[in-house]
């Protein structure tokens, strides 16, 4: 049997355009999780190779959802509507799969600004942006807190759990009500400065105790010049305390990871 018998045998057993909708939808759905996520690599990863990731996701799950899919529908505007609420699905997931990532930049760049250090800047490739220094540590550790907890299986896990709670030909319910959905998603949103605070507070903490102290100095001896003096007193006690609360900065972190993860399936439950 050669190739070309092979291609018509499947064609006779499965709609050939139905499959290659249905992986089309589920890519749909992965990929804003693929291209957003900083785990992945950023824009260290050729575009080519996130493609065939997802594509290679879509397939895999494919044999899930092949017996649960009822109909796809081959017409314009109702497919256009299917995509749609695929890529609404999957960017609500990168949004919270990414929201202890950017907390972790937004902390990094709170203690580079009190320390007086922000106008340093590196290009971190997971995000695409020009970050301080900080910022790049704290980037950096929290991707690799992620990977050693296994948090890249249990975001796919969470799109496998996403297309039982809501079908690629179906859309959401919102059991709880559409306003339960954003008001999760605002919390998020919201959530953000929260953790960025408590990931920056030691550090800023002793910035402003140093202010503080440089103040004093000055008060006593007006003719020392303290600003200068604390241009470079500044960075090295804020890189001090970060060495001396790395363990409970790297414990805070984890903790905000799960708590990452359950609201991921706290929104996927709110979907259904």
């Amino acid at each position: 049997m050669n190739v070309a018998d092979i291609v018509t045998e499947l064609a006779s057993r499965a709609n050939v355009s139905a499959v290659i909708f249905t992986v089309a939808l589920l890519m749909c759905r992965v990929m804003p999780v693929l291209i957003f996520s900083p785990f992945l690599g950023g824009d260290v990863v050729p575009t080519e190779l996130k493609m065939g990731i997802g594509l290679t996701l879509a397939i895999v799950l494919y044999p899930a959802v092949a017996s649960a899919v009822k109909t796809i529908p081959l017409s314009a505007l109702p497919y256009i509507a299917l995509m749609a609420k695929e890529v609404f699905i999957g960017f609500s997931l990168a949004f919270i799969v990414t929201s202890v990532f950017e907390a972790a930049r937004v902390a990094g760049t709170l203690v580079d600004t009190m320390a007086g250090s922000n106008n340093a800047q590196l290009y971190v490739p997971q995000i695409g942006q020009q970050v301080s220094l900080v910022s790049n540590l704290k980037i950096q550790l929290a991707v690799v807190l992620f990977l050693t907890l296994d948090g890249h299986h249990l975001v796919i896990q969470a799109l496998g759990d996403s297309l039982v709670s809501v079908p690629l030909d179906g859309f959401p319910h919102f059991s709880q009500g559409s306003w339960a959905f954003f008001d999760l998603m605002i919390r998020v949103f919201a959530d953000m400065l929260r953790v960025s605070l408590a990931l920056a507070a030691p550090a800023m903490l002793a910035t402003f105790l140093t202010d503080v102290a440089m103040g004093a100095i000055n008060r006593v001896a007006p003719q020392i010049q303290v600003f200068f003096i604390s241009m470079a007193i500044k960075p090295l006690v804020s890189v001090l305390i970060l060495f001396l609360v790395m363990n409970a900065l790297m414990s805070r972190m984890q903790l905000e990871l799960r708590d990452m993860l359950v609201m991921v399936n706290n929104a996927l439950k709110l979907l259904t």
